[in-house]
């Protein structure tokens, strides 16, 4: 059985990306191994799967201070040299990088193995790693057709996805029910703009992740206001989700856009506003100008904001947004992938 290096994490979005491919390189007969940080959400998730994984002492530092640079760009060094030793013993056929911080020095230590390699950039807009990585590595994949003027040479496969829903028919409810979720660890101004909205008058039921730290405070503000909505602090059963919900309100991460294309859910997308390179609100934008969603910025956001998009939904606009959405899902993302990994000459 060959084995593969699958890295990347410290959010949701990086990490869900390479288990889903992880899960595909095994129903294919590879032994698929995670190198992710011990800083990120990994460290929480991993142990759920059933392969093998490393965690390494790595952090970012994009707008960092000084200090904390001068910190992370040390833990690079000592990763660069960690990953050296792991891929010794793993020999993987190839290495995918699915980005965040600690992606780079597992790649950079891949190609210096001579391991084939390649990366995949989620969003619209490359962060500078990835740049980096585009002109070493074997190959670069893009979720996004935008981002091929970023990076040259690089093949739109779209986002390997947990979500596969392909014999799921989405019939909209009259009384809608809507997904919130801000990200993998909660967001604040989604959480505030929620609990300002309960005190409105609003004939909808909600499903709310809120994170780890909002998570009381959120579910007491609709107990008080008489909103017998659903509160969680994570979901982990994500595809059951979509299924239950019929519109959602979200961050603009690639790996959440990806699964609600493929779920086939209208949105209102409100893009995380200190993204490095403010990625989020162009891969929002992405979605809003193919009319699958609204852009709130959140600057803008407010209980009342939301209450005024959410009243004027008609059962007709969020079945139109939904079919638009569903046109934008690319669930071949990780044959696509492994096709290319296999053709490609180092």
């Amino acid at each position: 059985m060959k084995n593969a290096v699958l890295t990347g994490g410290g959010t949701g979005g990086h990490l869900f990306a390479a288990i889903a491919f992880a899960e595909f390189l095994k129903k294919q007969g590879y032994n698929p191994v995670i190198i992710g940080s011990e800083y990120g959400i990994e460290k929480r998730i991993l142990p759920k799967y059933d392969f093998g994984y490393f965690l390494l002492k790595s952090k970012g530092i994009m707008g960092k201070d000084v200090k904390e640079k001068v910190i992370g760009a040390y833990l690079v060094t000592e990763t660069f040299f960690r990953s050296i030793s792991i891929l010794k013993k793993i020999k993987p056929a190839f290495s995918v990088g699915f980005g965040g911080y600690v992606s780079l020095p597992v790649m950079i230590a891949s190609k210096t193995l001579g391991i084939k390699t390649a990366i995949l950039e989620q969003n619209s807009v490359p962060g500078k790693a990835n740049k980096l990585l585009s002109r070493i590595c074997d190959l670069t994949f893009v979720n996004f057709d935008i981002t091929k003027k970023h990076l040259k040479g690089a093949i739109v496969v779209g986002n390997p996805s947990r979500i596969k829903m392909k014999d799921f028919k989405r019939i909209i409810k009259r009384s809608p029910i809507v997904g919130v979720i801000g990200g993998s660890r909660g967001a604040r101004s989604i959480n505030n703009a929620m609990m300002e909205l309960s005190r409105y008058s609003i004939d909808l039921h909600f499903i709310h992740q809120t994170g780890d730290e909002d998570y009381k405070t959120v579910k007491e503000t609709y107990k008080k206001n008489g909103k017998e909505w659903e509160v969680f602090k994570f979901i982990f059963n994500m595809e059951e989700f979509y299924k239950k919900i019929d519109f959602i309100i979200c961050r603009a991460g690639a790996s959440s856009l990806s699964e609600i294309a493929c779920a086939g859910l209208a949105s209102i997308l409100i893009p995380y506003p200190h993204a490095i390179y403010n990625h989020q609100y162009f891969n929002a934008k992405y979605f809003a100008d193919k009319n699958a969603a609204y852009l709130i910025e959140d600057k803008n956001l407010t209980g009342k904001k939301l209450l005024s998009i959410i009243s004027s939904l008609t059962t007709d606009r969020i079945k139109e947004m939904s079919e638009n959405a569903s046109r934008m899902c690319r669930n071949d993302s990780c044959e696509k992938m492994l096709d290319a990994l296999l053709t490609v000459n180092k």
